[in-house]
This record gives structure tokens, sequence and C-alpha cells, in this order.
């Protein structure tokens, strides 16, 4: 498997349950070392729902969707960071 590898995309969301608590315009997944960290560019957040817990990174892909479950995430005033558990299948 990878050691390091680095996925950039378009539109994608942070939601909890099915309501997007975060969108994003553009982001980039890096994996380090086993682990995922998210950096994206706010389109629009809702703080409340941001904070709440499961939270599911969600991005389109050609076969369907990227999906990692949300570890740990911190919302600035244009860009949100996060922690991410393992893709999720």
């Amino acid at each position: 498997m990878f050691r390091q590898l680095t996925l950039r995309g378009g539109a994608a969301s942070l939601l909890w349950g099915y309501r997007p608590a975060v969108t994003l315009r553009s982001w980039t997944i890096a994996k380090t070392d086993g682990q995922w960290t998210l950096t994206g560019t706010i389109d629009r957040v809702d703080r409340f729902m941001a904070r709440q817990t499961p939270l599911l990174f969600t991005a389109p892909r050609p076969q369907g969707f990227w999906a990692w479950g949300v570890e740990s995430v911190h919302v600035g005033t244009s860009q949100v960071v996060a922690k991410l558990g393992p893709p999720e299948q």
C-alpha cells in the first residue's frame, strides 16, 4: 500500500447525517505516515453542525463518492483542517 498519497478535488462536503455541515470549494487529502489529513477551502459552514459528531467527508469521483469518517476537525474563517479515519468502501 502507499506510504504517502495526495488527493485533490473540487466541491465536497462534511456531512452530519445527511445535512451538509461544511461545503468546500476545493480540498486536499494527504496521507503521511498512515494518517489522513484533509485541508479545504470553505464555501459555506453551519458552525453548530460542524461541531456535531459523527461527521463524514464526501466528495464525488467518477465511480461514485469518496467517503472518510472525520475524527477531529478545526473550522477556521476560510479553511477547514480535519483528521480523517481510513477511507470507507
